[in-house]
């Protein structure tokens, strides 16, 4: 039988912490709430980090009347959200981090496009992609091919299925008989499933009949199963696809949302401003931190981190976190690239009767597409993403090893190699390591006394500016009604 959610919440709260594990159906629509300046229980707060989650939370804070000082260690605001137009001719640009939103999906992101009168784009880099497998490039008309379909070494349910559906959304074939048990999304327990923690995903997969061409590309050999069912779960229970093909993107760059919320922030957001130490107890929160080389105190009612853990677990802390908070501090792993950027003198992959928008299987450039297609030139900006520490040099060349045509005429390489980002490294928060589910989740998204946590990792589902401005309007209404 399973817990309802109050009783679950009682049996997995941290001692000495407050609880908050909130579903989708709890988070507040407070993007169109109005500045309170005159309310009786106001709140000072300190938001470590200007990323998109520490704007957004400020932002958050700030429009129900509470007192909001963001402290942002780098020189610029947006973290992992950054708009680049620097070696780019013609008033092109790129962006380098939050590449992308989608739509179903990402409605937070949605309400603030439309309260800052933002103008979202369709950006069909998901349209026509072209595949490459074992050195051959693929359509999405031959990969829902059947007799090419065989070829490869599908088995007869598996073609079935691919010759209606896109070919990365294979998984759901899979995925589909289990997901019906999850009813609430921010509650992967106590469905039937608690067990498949400690099993691969892929042990699912075989059981249920795959073939062993489609374990190869399912993958999920390293994957807690549970995990797995658990994050298709919630994207069945949004309506969103494993892979959405409709994705979008905010004409002049993504940055243009981050910018829209520190212009609103004013002189309450503080760059340069790195945080050195962090003092809590039960009546506040106090931080030291850094502005042009002199040390400096402030203290809050609350503190909503929303620096990404692997830079926050170097801050001193005072006193120390209990030994669960800090083993999901010490342990959550992020996923993170580098971003490859070419500008093309025109459109060569016409010429070639070819698709740009490619997955790759060179180990220097893993994918490309094209962006900034409103820009009124002959030139066109593409991006892609490869390893870390990749040179713009080793990028091209691997792509003009690989690529199918004879028209290539790229004039320009740029690389954004975020894992070597003082400020952010890091993206998308990967999966649990198998059996550990109940070690992270829920308590990742906890506050802990009076600090509060949100970010791209701080919420159920981990994409990006979704999860980052989830978190910020769930630790808002935390601190909100504390």
């Amino acid at each position: 039988m399973d817990l309802k959610r109050r009783d679950f919440i009682r049996t997995t709260a941290v001692a000495g912490t407050a609880t908050s594990l909130l579903g989708s159906t709890v988070i507040p629509d407070i993007a169109k709430a109005h500045i309170n300046p005159t309310r009786l229980n106001k709140k000072s707060v300190i938001v470590a980090g200007g990323g998109i989650g520490g704007l957004c939370c400020a932002y958050e804070l700030m429009q129900l009347g509470h007192e909001v000082t963001v402290l942002e260690a780098s020189g610029r605001h947006g973290g992992h959200v950054f708009t680049g137009k620097d070696g780019l001719a013609d008033g092109l640009y790129v962006d380098y981090g939050a590449e992308h939103f989608t739509r179903p999906g990402y409605d937070k992101c949605w309400d603030y496009i439309k309260q800052f009168n933002l103008t979202a784009l369709p950006y069909p880099r998901r349209v026509d992609v072209s595949r490459q497998i074992d050195g051959k490039f693929y359509s999405e008309e031959m990969l829902a091919d059947p007799e090419v379909l065989k070829k490869f070494g599908f088995n007869q349910r598996e073609v079935n299925y691919l010759s209606e559906n896109p070919w990365w959304d294979l998984a759901s074939l899979y995925y589909q008989p289990y997901l019906d048990k999850f009813t609430d999304e921010y509650q992967p327990f106590n469905v039937g499933y608690d067990q498949w923690d400690t099993m691969p995903m892929a042990d699912i997969f075989e059981k249920d009949g795959a073939s062993a061409t489609a374990l190869k590309f399912l993958g999920g050999q390293n994957t807690s199963a549970l995990f797995s069912l658990w994050h298709a779960a919630i994207l069945h229970l949004r309506g969103v696809p494993l892979s959405p093909p409709d994705v979008y993107r905010i004409k002049g760059g993504n940055q243009m949302l981050t910018d829209s919320f520190a212009k609103h922030l004013g002189n309450r957001l503080k760059l340069s401003c790195p945080i050195l130490s962090i003092s809590h107890g039960e009546s506040g929160v106090t931080v030291t931190y850094g502005e042009f080389g002199e040390e400096k105190e402030l203290s809050a009612d609350y503190l909503a981190n929303c620096i990404p853990l692997p830079v926050f677990r170097k801050i001193a802390i005072e006193p120390a976190f209990s030994e669960d908070k800090q083993y999901i501090i010490d342990n959550l792993s992020y996923g993170t690239y580098a971003r490859v950027v070419f500008q093309a003198a025109s459109e060569f992959w016409l010429e070639d009767n070819l698709s740009i928008n490619m997955e790759l299987e060179h180990p220097d450039i893993w994918s490309m597409w094209r962006v900034a297609e409103e820009v009124d030139t002959q030139r066109v900006a593409l991006m892609g993403t490869g390893p870390a520490g990749i040179s713009p040099l080793r990028a091209l060349a691997g792509f003009k090893e690989i690529y199918p045509g004879k028209s290539l005429n790229i004039e320009q390489a740029l690389v954004k190699d975020w894992p070597n980002d003082s400020f952010a490294p890091t993206c998308e928060r990967l999966a649990f390591p198998m059996g550990t589910l109940t070690k992270f989740w829920p308590r990742l998204m906890q506050p802990y006394g009076r600090i509060h946590f949100a970010g791209s990792y701080a919420d159920n589902l981990s994409w990006g500016m979704e999860a980052a401005t989830r978190s910020a309007n769930r630790v808002a209404q935390e601190i909100d009604q504390a």
